[in-house]
């Protein structure tokens, strides 16, 4: 009877109510808990066929997913996507409270203020390890020759200067 009563509310709920919940607990911090309420949500909409609404609920999940994720790479691949489905989107809640409805490049604006840091200590990450790489190449190849030389005539070898 209990799963009945249960499946009868569930299904009484709109998509519209289960997103609301999710952004109400996405503020809270409870992100987990905002994550169900988002795949509830989903769950309705594609049963309502509501293309929309479930576009600015993935954006929403995966804002949430940032908060979450611990993975560099991850996060920059998700900041990748918020920005590529917030830009398809004229409008989208805001995750802030009452939730109503905003420009969405606006709540884009809001939402990367402080991931701007991030995206440039991942680039700078990137560029030192891409130089890094390449100074070990060139030592690989010119390390050997240079070495044999010095070991067989007890030479001293003068410091090359490496050109990018």
């Amino acid at each position: 009877m209990m799963d009945f009563l249960r499946r009868l509310m569930d299904n009484a709920s709109n998509g519209d109510a289960f997103f609301l919940k999710g952004l109400r607990d996405a503020n809270a911090g409870e992100n987990e808990r905002a994550m169900k309420s988002f795949e509830e949500a989903a769950l309705r909409y594609r049963r309502e066929e509501a293309v929309e609404k479930l576009a600015r609920l993935r954006a929403h999940q995966l804002m949430v997913k940032y908060k979450t994720e611990a993975s560099a790479t991850e996060k920059q691949r998700i900041i990748e996507e918020v920005v590529l489905r917030l830009s398809k989107l004229a409008e989208i809640e805001s995750p802030l409270p009452p939730f109503a409805p905003a420009d969405s490049r606006e709540v884009l604006r809001n939402w990367m203020e402080d991931k701007t840091l991030f995206i440039g200590e991942c680039v700078a990450e990137h560029q030192a390890r891409i130089e890094e790489e390449a100074i070990l190449a060139e030592l690989d190849s010119a390390l050997p020759c240079e070495l044999i030389g010095a070991i067989a005539g007890k030479e001293r070898v003068e410091p090359v200067e490496l050109t990018k």
